[in-house]
């Protein structure tokens, strides 16, 4: 990370780490307080309709800024949507350089993205997260938060109220530097 860390510097870049994430509504069931003898009870649709989340946890490596860029859409990530979501985030970050990191997704070597990543360089340069280290993307963070904040326990009738739910959640996050600097702190890793 720390060759990176300096390229990213020198160029002036965006450290980006990526990461995609799923929802359905099948609650995401956490413990919580009830009554003495009133165990909850969560009654859910027992439905396998699912949503997908990716979303990019961005820090200039001064540390004077941090912005969460996320997109959902229903099914699942594939090459051609994370291309248009790399391209939400160049606009996003107002055309700035970018030094991406993300995990080893199919989509993310497939030979489309490679040829894509290749139209890319003048502002792009992606690197991998070692295989098996889910730790050290502060993306993860940013899931296991939301799924223990708005969506724990949430029984929606229909997707779009889990969409809403977890828009809530990944703008709250977005919204606080703090947050951010803290899932990027618990990976261990310095910018």
């Amino acid at each position: 990370m720390a060759a990176d860390k300096k390229s990213a510097r020198r160029r002036g870049a965006w450290v980006c780490f990526q990461d995609e994430s799923g929802f359905s509504l099948i609650p995401a069931v956490r413990a919580t307080w009830a009554p003495r003898g009133q165990t909850p009870v969560l009654r859910h649709r027992f439905a396998w309709t699912r949503m997908s989340m990716s979303a990019a946890l961005a820090y200039r490596p001064d540390r004077s800024q941090a912005a969460l860029v996320f997109q959902a859409k229903p099914g699942s990530y594939n090459t051609a949507s994370l291309i248009e979501f790399l391209t939400d985030l160049y606009d996003h970050l107002g055309g700035d350089p970018v030094t991406l990191i993300w995990d080893g997704l199919s989509a993310h070597r497939s030979k489309d993205m490679k040829a894509w990543l290749a139209t890319q360089r003048h502002w792009l340069v992606v690197e991998r997260l070692p295989a098996y280290a889910p730790e050290l993307n502060p993306v993860e963070q940013v899931w296991g938060n939301i799924k223990a904040t708005e969506l724990a326990n949430l029984c929606p009738e229909h997707i779009d109220e889990a969409h809403t739910a977890a828009e809530t959640g990944l703008d709250r996050i977005g919204n606080s530097y703090q947050l951010c600097f803290s899932f990027l702190d618990h990976t261990g890793l310095h910018l």
